[in-house]
């Protein structure tokens, strides 16, 4: 296994389950987020896009996704993998923190179809090299790192629309990852288009749908090694809810799989992803 390495989608909380919208927060309101994630797979996409079998990957994920409204047009957001479990069924776990993200997001438009501009510098704080040990030959490992081990920076430009009195939105965005390198090895950038829509019954509980593609952009550079998400491409479906039990506090779930629908899958393992957690919210 020394010589097997493997691009894991590792995906944490706010990949996939917080939304990028064109809303910023009032000044002085916040939003606090936990949540975990499972995650479990043996069908893992090449950079060419081949479907292969391998032993089954197993990630277990706790997430920290925060808010605070600095003034009516700016927001400031946190997004921290607190913790990663990392396993293959032949070898043991292992843990790390992930990477963290902080965003700073600017209202350009407030009125009629809100529009932000967020920057996100993501800091290389993950575990870079974490090897599982064999559990049939001890002197067997394989590299499951929890970060990439490169400082990157993500991009949005986001625009929302609410249809109240109808308790509904919709929000469209579209992210550029510009990539460095970690190490001898580099990394092509990377562009995101999301889409979501929310509806609210019973005025307690939310419902949502959603539907991202990620592409690389230029060609591969020659010596990159696979890992670390380099050339990783796909679309992504997800349906969740969420339910406010007390006020301010609010429960939520969520299921999210892959497809080849806009952009094939590819360097990735593909299977559904599971998330439950608690939010905390002053408006």
């Amino acid at each position: 296994m020394k010589s097997i390495t493997l691009v894991l989608l590792c995906l944490s909380l706010s990949t996939l389950t917080v939304a990028q919208s064109g809303w910023t927060r009032k000044k002085n309101t916040y939003f606090i987020k936990t949540a975990v994630n499972l995650f479990s797979s043996d069908n893992y996409f090449t950079p060419g896009g081949e479907k292969l079998k391998t032993n089954r990957f197993r990630q277990q994920a706790l997430a920290l996704y925060a808010e605070y409204g600095i003034t009516n047009r700016l927001t400031t957001i946190v997004h921290f993998p607190i913790l990663k479990l990392n396993s293959f069924e032949n070898t043991n776990t292992v843990a790390g923190i992930g990477d963290l993200k902080v965003e700073v997001k600017y209202a350009l438009f407030k009125k009629n179809i809100p529009i932000t501009l967020s920057v996100a510098p993501e800091f290389p704080t993950g575990s870079k090299n974490n090897y599982a040990q064999s559990k049939e030959n001890n002197f067997d490992q394989i590299n499951v790192p929890t970060g990439d081990g490169e400082f990157n920076v993500w991009t949005t430009l986001a625009g929302s629309a609410s249809f109240y009195p109808v308790p509904a939105y919709l929000s469209l965005s579209t992210q550029y990852n510009y990539r460095t390198k970690y190490k001898a090895f580099s990394f092509r950038d990377q562009v995101k288009f999301n889409l979501e829509f929310g509806y609210k019954l019973f005025d307690k509980v939310w419902f949502n749908g959603t539907l991202s593609a990620q592409t690389s952009v230029g060609e591969p550079a020659g010596a990159t090694d696979f890992i670390r998400g380099e050339g990783t491409e796909f679309t992504a479906f997800g349906v969740g809810a969420a339910y406010e039990f007390i006020k301010g506090w609010s429960f939520s779930a969520q299921t999210w799989g892959y497809s080849d629908l806009i952009f094939d899958r590819k360097n990735l393992y593909s299977a559904p992803t599971f998330s439950i957690g608690v939010f905390y919210e002053i408006k």
